[in-house]
């Protein structure tokens, strides 16, 4: 039995990754959980509001990423539900709490995360508010060694894995019309140790990258139940090129949504989404236009999520969902 090089873990590790650099992984349905990409979001809506997603990304290809999140973020005390308020309530700054946990599997490798967040939300006129949070977690890498194939087939390689705490801060500023964030994550940038025995005492790694991530959304009423919301997403990670999503979503009351994005030489995304009391769902595909395209079939991506009313009331609607 032959055994693989020590630095053939790390190396396959970085050419895994997505592409360009980028590590965190990639999403069409951020418009509709912008708290996933910034904790400045944590909690501003006055429900506890937990989603889920799955996002199968170029379907067909093997060992193609397949990512699971599960968030929660609620804002604290009951004074948000309550149908009485008084200005000075309405001008009351608050505070709020969130979670996430998420996995990422791109072939033989896999990332998992679990994060707490916490942001303060404060008054700027009254229907202005900012919001500044942050999140304290951890993330693991691993790579599972059973999962590689080789040209001699008597090669085997070693499975580990490399766990790092992770932080992220974030500024929401956000009223009944519009929105604008910007974020940072990965900010500790930690080294992810993979040792393979005393032949290397000092490990090999990579350095988890900072992501920055601006976004901004506006809501352009066309009637009495038709509204239209445009929005932009930037993502920066070095030493990848910037990255940019143009979207645009056309809405039926709090009821239906229909909507496209353009991801920068990338892909074409189209989303349909529809809420029902307290329950919503979305669906978006995305169809690349860069050279990996004639290699898979697209990317698939499903979201559920639900409105927990804090106490008996009606649950105030999401004017971005």
């Amino acid at each position: 039995m032959k055994r693989a090089l020590p630095l053939l873990l790390p190396l396959l590790l970085l050419a895994a990754l997505p592409a360009l650099a980028q590590q965190q992984a990639q999403y069409s349905q951020y418009m509709n959980n912008n708290y996933i990409l910034n904790p400045g979001a944590t909690g501003v809506e006055d429900y506890i509001d937990v989603k889920a997603s799955y996002r199968t990304q170029w379907a067909g290809l093997e060992g193609a990423p397949k990512t699971y999140y599960l968030s929660a973020s609620s804002s604290l005390g009951k004074w948000r539900t309550t149908s009485k308020r008084t200005l000075n309530d309405r001008r009351r700054p608050f505070h709020a709490i969130g979670g996430l946990v998420y996995s990422d599997q791109t072939g033989p490798t896999s990332r998992r995360g679990a994060y707490l967040s916490y942001a303060y939300n404060l008054v700027l006129r009254p229907n202005l508010r900012a919001a500044l949070g942050a999140s304290v977690g951890m993330q693991q890498f691993a790579v599972d060694g059973q999962q590689l194939r080789f040209f001699d087939p008597t090669t085997v390689a070693a499975s580990d894995a490399s766990r790092v705490p992770d932080a992220s801060v974030g500024l929401w500023v956000y009223s009944s019309d519009f929105y604008v964030g910007v974020s940072g994550a990965q900010l500790l940038a930690n080294k992810l140790n993979f040792s393979y025995g005393p032949t290397l005492a000092e490990g090999a790694g990579n350095f988890l990258k900072r992501h920055y991530f601006a976004t901004a959304g506006v809501r352009v009423p066309l009637s009495d139940d038709w509204s239209l919301v445009p929005s932009v997403l930037v993502k920066a990670v070095q030493p990848a090129p910037l990255s940019v999503d143009l979207n645009a979503k056309l809405k039926y009351q709090d009821l239906l949504w229909g909507g496209v994005s353009w991801r920068a030489f990338d892909s074409f995304v189209a989303l349909v989404g529809l809420n029902y009391e307290q329950f919503t769902f979305g669906y978006s595909y995305d169809a690349g236009t860069s050279e990996l395209a004639g290699y898979n079939s697209g990317s698939h991506e499903i979201l559920v999520g639900l409105r927990l009313k804090k106490k008996a009331q009606v649950v105030c609607t999401n004017r971005f969902w």
